[in-house]
């Protein structure tokens, strides 16, 4: 007889949720990730059937597939809600809780009495009344009780291993379950319940990055849980290394499916890889119990990487139920996904509308058009969807509109406007833009020059950086540059991203802010991480093609990593994390200098500061005018034409900006860079520059050493790099010498958009384009969306695909609306949640039910076959009387 085997892991498969507002999983992963609340007291009922069926459609769940129901609500009936099952129903329970629904979910699957499992959770209880004074997390010290709302919640479940086999989507897989019935309310049953499933999932509580708490808002049973999970995963270090959160702090107490939904949310941080912020946190109660804790609170969701030597990402969840049942849960993301699905991008509320023509009438009518198409649209997202759509027919036309908006309203504003717009683009020559990103040129470089990617120089990072980008682009994840540099993303991103149990203070961001600024190795790799990141992003995601590139500074590095033309930079990382060069040679007490001046090393990191560097405003001539006077002044930037930088003894730059008297302003930064003193580093430059490169790229790079095209050479760019940075940096130089090689294109591909602006101020009286994607203070999404919108309407070649829900077949149904001029080939309707209007199932016994019933989807689904096979050949139609036409025009 076959042994069973006890205790194997399950996978989370499918899943769907309802809550008021966020009718959808997707909308509800977005409120998780986006740090919001939606806490409504509604009267309005969930759909039962809908999330039934919506969670068998999300783990594409067969008819034929043996199943396990089990119901946990207090409100339905649920042999009725068993009726809308379609698969083969071979187990049906109700539980009182998500832990006894897991556990006998464990049961069946690993004796293989099922093969598939559903949970369903309905709660309708509707609260009358609420006494809440700010409804947050109830761990915060402004928090009073949780306010209680209803909802709805399903998951899949299958053996891991079997979902393996079938190749399923998997969310989560389920490593433990540890449980406790009737113990006392106590801190230390808590303890032994997480130490049990610690032990079951055969790991140590410093393993897990994520746990979701129940934070009830009873105050007796919220500090018992605290406490007992405080002794559960203290570790004897102060190391922040998990993070704390619960799903009521987003919605209330959903009551009786609470556990689902904490469930659901902990799953979907690990499936797409994010830490999620709690909104309205502050400061937690009893902030004496947290001081030896490893627990921190993310005030805003950010990226979840893995800490060093790591294999995958683990959560925990912490359970209580009203009967003194705890539970702890271990779930740990599935390594074996290679795509993450997300429609997170393509349902940005931030639409980008593509318009084009070859002459100014046929403009203004699409955009007409757009305007009467608008009054009565749903869904801003499909039509800017069927618009890009129809774009794509016509991607060779001269002219391109790209509007953008967050709503209708703003379209309605951005439509009026572009009519104005378009107007006086073709009537002055010049290019149209609005604030919110809308625009139009007359005179697209796109197709006069070529396209080059400038990479920005170092000791530009900041605290929060690139924060958004990993949720948008999640393939990014399995980006070269991040494997790279992986050992050390997750020290910088505690940096970057700072942990506490309390909200910091503006002052506090802005000293950690500058422990990074004096920090240059990290500063440098966050640098070079974020420009190889958005490097990705254009040429992966996008399409866009760079057959030129140029760094500032230290972006020649960047440019390197970025392009693909070194193999690693972890050898470098590694070497500039334990060479002085950047922490006592150039930073710090800058013993290059010394040298170079005859000062006295110091060899401690802190000293007294001496030397500075700062932005005049004047004109290069004139600063070195003056600085033939000077022996410890140096002008190591010429920025622009009427912007350089002087850099070294504190008191002299003084001295020479008051003899200028220009315009100066002190920089963040000290380091050394560009200037005479720095000649005796520049083996060590060469040394940590010279790394493995890939074969010849078909990109052409400029340095600044000789201010021409390099060789791909390991040797060679090692020490074309030392030279560039151990002399002064003429950008202007640099930039026009690419500008006669016909680049008319300058996107900024790293941290700021200070290149940007400076290579506009060099070429301020000749045709040129310059774009960046980052800039502080604007969301990484805007900014890139901005890029793209330029990007398009210079006709630069560009995939705007992965900005659209598009559908998966080419063929569409038809749409009705008031104006058709714009459209040839409409698009599939969003069949997200079509199934959502299936009738309900008669009797799970009435075979004749669901014969008759099979036999009228079979109908309804040839019927809408024989439609889009209809629609196909009408589309075939139109392209051929279109060649027709164009055959005629040539002729």
């Amino acid at each position: 007889m076959k042994t069973i085997a006890q205790n194997q892991k399950l996978a989370i498969i499918g899943m769907d949720c309802f809550v008021n507002n966020s009718p959808t999983l997707n909308q509800f992963e977005r409120l998780i990730y986006e740090t919001k609340q939606n806490i409504v007291i509604s009267h309005d009922s969930c759909p039962s059937p809908t999330i039934i069926y919506s969670a068998l459609e999300n783990a594409k769940i067969k008819p034929e597939t043996k199943l396990g129901l089990i119901i946990i609500s207090p409100t339905e009936n649920s042999a009725k809600l068993a009726n809308y099952v379609s698969c083969e129903l071979a187990f049906f329970a109700e539980e009182k809780s998500i832990l006894s629904a897991l556990d006998v979910s464990q049961n069946l699957l690993n004796t293989k009495q099922v093969e598939t499992v559903l949970i369903v959770g309905i709660d309708n209880n509707h609260p009358i009344e609420s006494n809440i004074d700010v409804p947050t997390f109830s761990y915060d010290q402004n928090a009073k009780g949780i306010i209680k709302t209803s909802g709805a919640a399903a998951v899949v479940l299958q053996l891991h291993e079997t979902a393996q086999q079938q190749n399923h989507c998997i969310y989560a897989v389920i490593d433990s379950l540890s449980v406790t019935k009737h113990s006392p309310n106590h801190p230390e049953t808590i303890n032994q319940v997480c130490q049990k499933a610690f032990q079951k999932a055969d790991i140590q509580s410093a393993d897990i990055g994520y746990l979701e708490v129940v934070a009830s808002g009873i105050p007796d049973a919220d500090i018992a849980e605290i406490q007992g999970l405080i002794s559960a995963y203290q570790t004897g270090e102060i190391n922040l290394s998990c993070a704390l959160g619960s799903v009521k702090a987003n919605i209330g107490n959903t009551q009786a499916t609470a556990g689902i939904f904490s469930l659901i949310k902990t799953a979907l941080c690990l499936y797409h890889r994010y830490i999620p912020g709690v909104p309205q946190w502050s400061h937690p109660q009893q902030p004496e119990m947290w001081s030896k804790s490893p627990f921190y609170v993310a005030i805003e969701s950010k990226p979840w990487f893995l800490e060093p030597g790591a294999t995958k990402r683990i959560a925990a969840i912490n359970m209580m139920e009203d009967d003194d049942t705890y539970g702890h849960l271990i779930l740990s993301e599935d390594i074996s996904q290679i795509e993450h699905n997300s429609k997170y991008l393509a349902e940005m509320p931030y639409y980008l509308f593509t318009i084009a023509a070859d002459d100014r009438s046929s403009l203004l009518t699409q955009i007409t058009a757009l305007q009467e198409n608008i009054t009565d649209v749903s869904s801003l997202s499909q039509l800017a969807s069927d618009y890009f759509q129809k774009y794509q027919q016509s991607q060779k036309l001269t002219y391109a509109l790209a509007i953008l908006a967050r709503n209708l309203e703003e379209l309605k504003r951005e439509i009026v406007r572009a009519i104005q717009g378009v107007n006086i683009a073709f009537d002055t020559g010049k290019d149209w833009q609005t604030p919110l990103g809308s625009y139009f040129t007359v005179n697209p470089q796109g197709k006069k020059g070529y396209v080059a990617f400038v990479y920005p120089g170092s000791f530009t990072s900041y605290i929060g950086l690139g924060r958004n980008i990993f949720r948008l682009f999640p393939q990014l994840y399995d980006d070269a540059v991040i494997r790279s540099v992986y050992n050390r993303v997750a020290n910088i991103e505690k940096i970057i991203y700072p942990r506490s149990i309390n909200k910091l203070s503006k002052r506090q961001l802005e000293s950690i802010e500058q422990t990074l600024i004096d920090d240059p190795v990290s500063m440098l790799e966050s640098e070079v991480g974020i420009a190889g990141l958005m490097t990705a992003i254009l040429k992966n995601n996008f399409q866009i093609k760079s057959p030129y590139s140029f760094g500032y500074s230290l972006g020649e590095t960047s440019m390197m990593l970025a392009q693909g033309v070194w193999t690693s930079f972890k050898s470098t990382s590694d070497y500039l994390n334990s060479s002085p060069l950047f922490k006592t040679r150039l930073s710090g007490p800058k013993n290059a200098v010394r040298q170079h001046w005859g000062l006295p090393l110091i060899h401690e990191s802190k000293s007294e500061e001496f030397w500075s560097n700062y932005i005049l405003i004047c004109s290069p001539s004139e600063v070195q005018e003056v600085l033939k006077n000077e022996q410890r002044v140096y002008m190591p930037l010429i920025n622009t034409p009427e912007e350089v930088v002087i850099a070294g003894e504190t008191q002299t730059c003084q001295k020479v900006i008051q003899t200028l008297k220009c315009d100066a302003f002190p920089t963040s930064i000290n380091h050394v860079i560009h200037c005479e003193p720095m000649y005796s580093e520049y083996d060590e430059l060469v040394k940590v520059n010279t790394l493995p490169t890939q074969a010849n790229s078909d990109t052409i790079f400029y340095s600044s050493a000789d201010y021409s095209p390099i060789t791909i050479d390991s040797h060679l760019i090692g020490k074309n790099i030392a030279k560039a940075l151990c002399h002064q940096l003429d950008f202007p130089r640099l930039v026009n010498h690419v500008y006669n090689d016909n680049i008319r294109i300058f996107v900024e591909v790293g941290v700021g958009s200070n290149c940007s602006r400076w290579i506009s101020e060099i070429l301020k009286n000749k045709e040129h384009l310059t774009v960046s994607v980052n800039r502080r203070g604007v969301d990484d999404h805007t900014s890139i969306i901005k890029a793209l919108a330029k990007l398009f309407s210079h006709r630069v070649e560009l995939d705007l695909s992965p900005l659209y829900s598009l559908p998966e077949s080419k063929v569409n149904q038809d749409r009705n609306y008031k104006n058709q001029s714009f459209l040839q080939n409409d698009s599939l309707l969003n069949y997200e949640r079509k199934m959502k209007s299936i009738p309900n199932y008669q009797s799970l016994n009435d075979n004749n039910s669901r014969l008759s019933k099979a036999h009228g989807f079979l109908l309804q689904s040839r019927q809408t076959s024989l439609q889009q096979l209809s629609l196909f050949l009408q589309q075939q139609l139109d392209v051929y009387k279109k060649m027709v036409i164009e055959a005629k025009q040539e002729k």
